[in-house]
């Protein structure tokens, strides 16, 4: 009898997506503090000094507790362009409580009030996902935000920041197709382990 087909892109999404919001609330905590402690561990992540993380929705996992971990470090979080064409800008956020959400209900700073950084000069940044594989393919909304944003690694490999995917272990499927536009990962970090990509 033929193997059954592998779930599209838009099933394994909608899979994914609906596994991860069903973790409670004391499980979503302790895979953040996993998550955070492999990370403090990480050299890329230890010899950063500006680094891009996300503000966690949908059930994914939380890396804000990186935050007080390393106070001298600078954290920023993206914010949505204007046009779905364009890259996201990269805001100095210190921590502070968040009151302007953009069109998808995600906090956000506020351009022109957060001092701004170019995704080329971020030294990491930590990326949601809904799923990956051991190689570090990524799968993601689908709205190419970050594809978009750090597409120049494309034409200058080698350049930009480390890109870290982060997700729970729960979101690891054995085999994602990349495409051309797709940016590889440096690594992926979960609550269990580290996975290196190159």
């Amino acid at each position: 009898m033929p193997d059954s087909a592998p779930p599209s892109k838009q099933q394994l999404r909608r899979q994914i997506r609906a596994a991860r919001r069903a973790l409670g609330t004391h499980r979503q905590r302790t895979a953040s503090r996993r998550l955070c402690t492999r990370l403090a561990l990480c050299a890329e992540l230890k010899r950063a000094r500006h680094i891009g993380l996300y503000w966690p929705m949908d059930g994914e996992i939380d890396p804000r507790p990186l935050l007080k971990r390393f106070p001298h470090k600078r954290f920023y979080l993206p914010a949505l362009p204007r046009s779905a064409r364009t890259a996201m800008t990269f805001l100095h956020w210190p921590g502070a409580s968040l009151r302007y959400r953009n069109r998808y209900g995600i906090p956000e700073p506020v351009l022109g009030r957060s001092a701004s950084i170019s995704p080329e000069r971020l030294d990491l940044v930590l990326l949601p996902l809904v799923a990956f594989d051991p190689s570090g393919a990524r799968l993601g909304m689908g709205a190419g935000y970050y594809d978009r944003t750090f597409a120049f690694k494309h034409h200058r490999p080698g350049t930009g920041p480390d890109l870290v995917g982060v997700a729970h272990q729960l979101q690891c499927v054995d085999h994602l197709p990349m495409e051309s536009w797709d940016i590889p990962l440096t690594l992926v970090a979960t609550d269990q382990r580290l996975y290196r990509c190159r």
